[in-house]
C-alpha cells in the first residue's frame, strides 16, 4: 500500500512539476531589457515589454512595480490618462513604503488632465496616509496649492503653500512661502 501511495505521489508531483515548467514565464533578462529600452527613451517599446511581463510577472519584479513602470512609459508618451490608470493599479499591489511617489504621480496626472478637484484630493492623501514620507509631503502640498489656485480658491492655495513651505529652510520651501503670500493678494 505504501509503495502504491508513493508511486501515485511521485507521478502526481512529476506531472504538476512539468506543467509548471512549461508555463509561460518571462526570463529574468526580459525585465532588464524593458528597463534598458526605457532608459534609452524607447518608451513605446518599453511599454509593450512591460505589458508582456505583466502577463507573467517574475520574482524580480512584482505586479506593482510593473504597473508603475507602465505608468512611467505612458507618462513619458504624454498619455496621462493611461499613466493614471497604471499608477492606480500599481498602488493596489505595492508595499506601503513604495506608495507615496505613486500617489504623487496619480495626483500629478490628474492635475495635468485638468481635474483640479481630483488632483487636490489625490495630493492630500500623501500627508494624510503617508505623513512620514519626507519630501513627498511638501511636494504634495505645493501641487495641491497649484490646483487650488487654478480653481480660484486662493485661501486654500495659500494654506497648502504655507504647509509646503515648512520652516522656509530650503529654496523650495521659501518659494512655497512666497507663493502663499502672493496667493493672499487680490
Amino acid at each position: 500500500m505504501n509503495k502504491r501511495l508513493l508511486k501515485t505521489f511521485f507521478i502526481l508531483f512529476a506531472v504538476l512539476g512539468c506543467s509548471n515548467a512549461n508555463a509561460v514565464q518571462p526570463a529574468p533578462h526580459e525585465y532588464g531589457n524593458a528597463d534598458r529600452m526605457y532608459a534609452e527613451g524607447k518608451f513605446s517599446d518599453a511599454l509593450a515589454a512591460y505589458q508582456r511581463l505583466l502577463a507573467a510577472p517574475s520574482g524580480k519584479a512584482g505586479t506593482g512595480d510593473i504597473h508603475s513602470r507602465i505608468g512611467d512609459c505612458y507618462f513619458r508618451l504624454h498619455n496621462y490618462q493611461g499613466a493614471l490608470s497604471a499608477y492606480r493599479s500599481a498602488l493596489q499591489n505595492q508595499k506601503y513604503s513604495e506608495r507615496p511617489p505613486t500617489q504623487y504621480w496619480i495626483g500629478f496626472c490628474s492635475f495635468l488632465l485638468g481635474n483640479d478637484k481630483e488632483a487636490v484630493a489625490e495630493f492630500l492623501k500623501i500627508p494624510e496616509q503617508y505623513p512620514s514620507s519626507g519630501m513627498w509631503v511638501g511636494t504634495a502640498y505645493y501641487w495641491a496649492g497649484r490646483a487650488s489656485e487654478r480653481m480660484g480658491d486662493k485661501a486654500k492655495a495659500a494654506e497648502y503653500y504655507r504647509k509646503a513651505g515648512g520652516k522656509g529652510r530650503s529654496i523650495q520651501e521659501r518659494f512655497a512661502i512666497e507663493k502663499a503670500e502672493a496667493a493672499k493678494r487680490p
